[in-house]
């Protein structure tokens, strides 16, 4: 209680007189405040609190505490590079106007759906190499209006069918470099508006009949260094609106050609790296 009352009284004389850690940059005019390799552990509880642009990565930051309810003007974070093993549910609440959030490569292993809870007007949050093992349901349902979320590079096995609710305006997914073993399919039909999906560097073996079904206007994909040996007939049925499709470094041994048919509007298509011993003279027909 004395460590909290204490916080609030520091952080209310901050008000009245803005100061810039040594190591950081602070503009009053643009209002933007830069912390890049500052050897900080806390998040500094000094600076004008009408700032809108807070970086603060590649530093020594732990946790996120009250501190960032006195920046309610803030629209972009980087805490990225830093130490973070968990966040308190709802240290967000006064980040009304927060658009862009960066918490990539810290060391946090697990989220709840309270997590980011104030974050109404958020479009990019990028979670890319943390420790995730699982989404569970409704993760991301208070982030409605979402359009970016980046969860590549961490050690996610399994995704809920419900994990994904909420984000009908998300447009670009990132799974890439997880551990899944299967396409996380019964999410799909949560993303109406997902436009990029990245699940390469993952461990498939096989895309089986409708695995991106519900993502009609998908129109990049990539699964590239994906461990896929099979791909079946249908495997990319649904898929009317793809314009590039990477399927590198796989293992498959022919040219799915039958599969590709589908793809009427495919510009773009990447399949060097696999183990084809001869491709047939009509295999992009």
């Amino acid at each position: 209680m004395f460590r909290l009352l204490l916080l609030c009284m520091l952080l209310s004389s901050a008000r009245g007189v803005a100061f810039c850690p040594q190591g950081c940059t602070c503009d009053d005019d643009t209002l933007v405040v830069s912390c890049v390799e500052a050897n900080l552990d806390v998040i500094p509880i000094t600076l004008n609190p009408a700032i809108q642009r807070l970086v603060l990565k590649y530093n020594r930051v732990k946790s996120v505490d009250a501190a960032f309810q006195f920046y309610g003007d803030l629209q972009y974070v980087d805490l990225s590079h830093n130490s973070l093993v968990s966040i308190t549910n709802r240290s967000f609440e006064a980040q009304k106007n927060l658009v862009e959030f960066h918490l990539n490569h810290n060391r946090m292993s697990q989220i709840t759906n309270t997590t980011f809870d104030g974050l109404k007007q958020l479009k990019v949050l990028s979670l890319r190499g943390n420790f995730l093992e699982d989404l569970p349901d409704r993760l991301f349902v208070l982030l409605h209006l979402l359009e970016e979320l980046d969860l590549g590079q961490n050690r996610i096995a399994r995704i809920d069918s419900a994990a994904f609710d909420g984000l009908q305006s998300l447009r670009v997914l990132y799974l890439d470099d997880n551990l899944l073993k299967v396409v996380p399919t019964p999410t799909f039909p949560y993303l109406s508006s997902l436009a990029e999906l990245h699940v390469g560097l993952n461990v498939f073996s096989s895309l089986s009949d409708d695995t991106f079904k519900g993502l009609t206007k998908l129109s990049i994909l990539d699964v590239s260094d994906a461990s896929l040996v099979n791909v079946t007939d249908n495997a990319f049925r649904g898929l009317g609106t793809l314009r590039k499709l990477v399927l590198t470094g796989n293992r498959l041994t022919t040219i799915p050609t039958k599969q590709l048919s589908v793809l009427a509007r495919v510009e773009e298509l990447s399949i060097g790296q696999n183990e084809f011993r001869i491709v047939e003279a009509l295999a992009f027909q």
